[in-house]
């Protein structure tokens, strides 16, 4: 149903984004039409890719104890394959949100010069964590001489987003080699398509606690990288740099902001005040996602999200779909203790779909 390179296709696609994912076979071909097909630019707005078919998402979280999460997870896959049989459901993916044994990590977002590495090094001296700027990974693997590094050069000079699969790999190998088991990672991810990776190659690896979102003036952060650049020696510590660099965090990484906010993960940070006022609340935020990773370890926790073509499949699924499934884990599993929530994600804004060629450094 999917053409002559289905197979690889299909392995292709339950490998992004982390978890288990299930295409419908009667939708398959519309939706990576839809993904991977090439419209007008005018019609899309940024890189000429199609916008996904899939416009929102009914999410199942279903927390049971450790001991059962597994077997949980294995019956949901199930029923995800079932439920598919209806029109107008995509496909679906069933992945495991439990802290285990994970290492925490908290992406610092925000504009460049919103002051993200000063807060860092703060939450490194009062909470120990390890600091993971991809700019510096990416900046000192710049000068190995590598062809890697000659990108990594281009790259910053243009204000343009390194490889994802760079990045990420980088990234992999600090946190291996920390002792370490909280991890602040500044400056990541910063499009859709370094959060694919990120899903990807780490998400069976670390849980991220949470999203540190610093927001701060363009005026603000011009005149903070300015001054900086007069002793930085960094090649884009200048306006016109500088400038592309607002351009393409507003185009690419808003809408990573945006997808953790649906999830409930980011906490907003007034990064305008003066340092110290700053940290407050910087402290506020981090000791939330310290509290949800605690209460995460104790528990098993399991999602089930439904991609549905519109706003039609969707009522025709949530009309009995979060009934049936709980009547059938309450039939699978009579003596667990679980809670059951249910919720809409609207995926109209949601990460376009990165090209075959970032899939395919995965594989």
């Amino acid at each position: 149903p999917i053409g002559p390179r289905g197979p690889r296709m299909a392995t292709l696609l339950r490998r992004m984004g982390g978890g288990l994912s299930f295409l419908s076979v009667a939708s398959a071909g519309a939706y990576l039409s839809s993904c991977y097909g090439r419209t007008a630019r005018a019609q899309d707005g940024v890189d000429g890719h199609a916008r996904p078919r899939a416009t929102v998402i009914y999410e199942h979280q279903v927390t049971v104890g450790p001991s059962q999460a597994d077997d949980v997870s294995s019956w949901l896959a199930d029923f995800a394959t079932s439920a598919l049989k209806r029109p107008g459901l995509l496909g679906a993916k069933c992945l495991r949100t439990d802290a285990e044994d994970k290492p925490l990590v908290v992406f610092v977002l925000g504009g460049p010069g919103a002051g993200k590495g000063t807060q860092c090094a703060r939450l490194v001296n009062e909470y120990g964590y390890e600091h993971l700027s991809a700019g510096d990974l990416l900046r000192a693997a710049q000068k190995d001489g590598s062809k890697d590094g000659r990108l990594i050069q281009e790259c910053i000079r243009e204000g343009k987003i390194v490889p994802v699969e760079i990045t990420v790999r980088l990234l992999k190998r600090a946190m291996d080699a920390s002792s370490k088991r909280r991890f602040l990672v500044d400056g990541f991810p910063r499009n859709g398509n370094n959060l694919a990776g990120w899903h990807q190659v780490m998400g069976d690896h670390a849980r991220v606690g949470g999203v540190l979102m610093f927001e701060c003036s363009e005026e603000v952060m011009l005149k903070r990288l300015l001054e900086r650049g007069k002793s930085s020696g960094r090649a884009d510590d200048n306006e016109e740099s500088i400038k592309k660099r607002f351009r393409t965090y507003k185009a690419s990484t808003l809408p990573v902001v945006d997808y953790y906010r649906q999830l409930g993960l980011v906490a907003d940070v007034d990064a305008d005040r003066p340092v110290e006022e700053v940290f407050e609340s910087v402290q506020d935020a981090v000791r939330g996602m310290h509290q949800r990773h605690a209460r995460a370890a104790g528990e098993g926790a399991c999602l089930l999200q439904v991609y549905c073509a519109d706003r039609a499949a969707l009522e025709g699924y949530a009309a009995d779909g979060a009934a049936r499934l709980c009547a059938g884990l309450a039939k699978q599993f009579p003596d667990a203790a679980r809670t059951h929530k249910a919720r809409v994600l609207v995926a109209e804004r949601s990460i376009k779909p990165y090209g075959l060629a970032s899939v395919r450094a995965f594989d």
